[in-house]
């Protein structure tokens, strides 16, 4: 068992004061830069196309596309702030079940089918911050993080759990 001598893994989102220069910053030194694994396979970021000079990879765990009056844009949103938590869910997912820290939620993890592929999905829940879900897809031999978000929507966290119990329901996985 492991011993645990802090009361959660989580310490909150970053601040919202950050800019986006810091926030990109952040992105590239603790996620794009980090040689994040999941069980063993290493974890890449789309980085093409860019824009405004940043990795379209960022852009997919910032900020949602709305289209208005025939064009995109690109509005940051809260999950931008929430970034921190990627590298600890993907560091961390393997140590919860043996983590006797019954104040933590514990990442869940599971494979769920998506169009012709399966996403690996992480998900941690947490009383103070929201939901918070990171997707990945394997493509050949690597494995992409696909979007990140909170889960902020009414029901939706309701039919995430529903399919990872149906997921841990499923044998030989």
């Amino acid at each position: 068992m492991i011993e645990t001598k802090i009361k959660t893994c989580f310490n909150g989102p970053l601040s919202n004061k950050l800019t986006d220069d810091e926030l990109y910053d952040y992105f590239l030194k603790n996620i794009y830069y980090e040689d994040l694994k999941i069980y063993g396979t290493s974890i890449k970021i789309f980085t093409t196309p860019v824009e405004d000079n940043r990795m379209q990879g960022y852009f997919h765990l910032t900020t949602k596309t709305q289209k208005q009056f025939g064009i995109k844009i690109r509005m940051k949103e809260p999950r931008a702030y929430f970034i921190n938590y990627i590298p600890i869910m993907i560091n961390n997912f393997e140590k919860c079940k043996n983590c006797n820290n019954n104040n933590c939620n514990k990442i869940k993890i599971w494979t769920a089918p998506f169009k012709n592929t399966k996403r690996t999905k992480l998900l941690y829940t947490d009383d103070n911050y929201n939901s918070y879900i990171i997707i990945l897809e394997r493509k050949k031999n690597e494995m992409y993080i696909v979007t990140s978000y909170l889960i902020d929507e009414p029901h939706y966290l309701d039919k995430i759990l529903k399919e990872y119990d149906r997921y841990k329901k499923t044998p030989n996985r």
